[in-house]
């Protein structure tokens, strides 16, 4: 997809690992990057999606499916997960698209992604966007503990998967808190949901204080993105 701003910005879309402690692969996240091509310039997402249109949120999300079909053998054969993340425009656009949403349902490893700030998500059940999609497809909550969003949509079993806010994570992982704080999230959160995962892992000795805590996947920088071409990549053991 590309984007104007004062240049044009052109979306790149790389696959960010999951893996648990011990290193092993339990899926992928599609993420982009937009960058200028000529300038060589980028532009974080957070920054661009803002100021898209409704329209162009349902087309990067499309493109984000497109590319996992593509792949769809390498997940299933490998039996790993894949994550991608919905809006409020691009979760209206499956509701009200039948094709879209048989899409979605060819891929068994898709699970989509929602973040705290989804409209009324402190609703749970009574959400009926929420409660719609949770029927049908297989609902992450991406960063919980961002502060936006009380446990209700969780206790109400939309998740299947609860994935702590990497920011969240940044705040505490270098203090001595870091273990009570998030030993009481796990004996909170783990048994409403089939996976508890953490981000914000960005070296090893982040790796080891998670992997005693229990959760069942990991993210950060300790295992940076790649390029989809390069997917199977991923399945080599990293060093750590």
């Amino acid at each position: 997809m590309i984007v104007t701003f004062d240049a044009d910005y052109r979306s790149q879309l790389l696959m960010c690992p999951a893996r648990t402690g011990r290193g092993a692969l339990v899926g992928a996240e599609v993420i982009a990057h937009f960058s200028n091509p000529q300038s060589g310039v980028r532009i974080p997402t957070e920054l661009v999606i803002p100021h898209i249109s409704d329209e162009q949120h349902v087309i990067f999300f499309k493109e984000k499916l497109t590319l996992l079909e593509a792949h769809k053998s390498f997940f299933i054969n490998n039996q790993l997960v894949a994550w991608i993340n919905i809006d409020v425009q691009s979760a209206g656009a499956i509701l009200n698209d039948e094709a879209l949403a048989r899409r979605i349902s060819a891929l068994p490893f898709l699970e989509l992604t929602i973040n705290e700030n989804f409209p009324e998500i402190n609703l749970g059940r009574e959400n009926q966007t929420l409660s719609k999609l949770a029927q049908r497809f297989t609902l992450t909550l991406s960063n919980f503990g961002a502060g936006i969003a009380t446990t209700r949509s969780i206790t109400d079993g939309l998740f299947h998967r609860v994935i702590l806010d990497r920011a969240f994570v940044l705040r505490l992982i270098s203090g001595p808190a870091f273990e009570p704080f998030m030993q009481a999230i796990v004996s909170q959160i783990s048994p409403l949901c089939d996976g508890l995962m953490i981000s914000g892992i960005d070296n090893d000795e982040s790796r080891r204080r998670a992997h005693a805590l229990g959760f069942s996947a990991m993210q950060g920088t300790l295992w940076p993105p790649v390029e989809p071409e390069a997917l199977a990549t991923l399945l080599e053991a990293p060093h750590q």
